[in-house]
């Protein structure tokens, strides 16, 4: 399921819901597998990507090819050490 919403505070919001079965398949094919939204479909300024991989450093050089000096790269505060 994939959704655009208001919030009560005006900001924009994304919601992308998965079924179990494309959990599975992420699971399954991880980086492989991966889910692309079109943007444009969903009246946003940028495509969506949902993958999975064994760790964050996998995910991360999946996507080296993509990724430049503009690119900006958040980790949670969980990660950091």
């Amino acid at each position: 399921m994939k959704a655009t919403a208001t919030q009560g505070n005006g900001r924009k919001l994304l919601i992308l819901g998965l079924s179990n079965a494309n959990l599975d398949r992420l699971r399954a094919d991880g980086l492989d597998g991966a889910i692309k939204v079109d943007g444009k479909e969903m009246g946003i300024p940028f495509d969506v990507i949902v993958t999975s991989g064994p760790t964050e450093s996998d995910i991360f050089a999946a996507f080296e090819n993509v990724l430049g000096p503009r690119t900006k790269i958040h980790v949670s505060d969980k990660l950091k050490s």
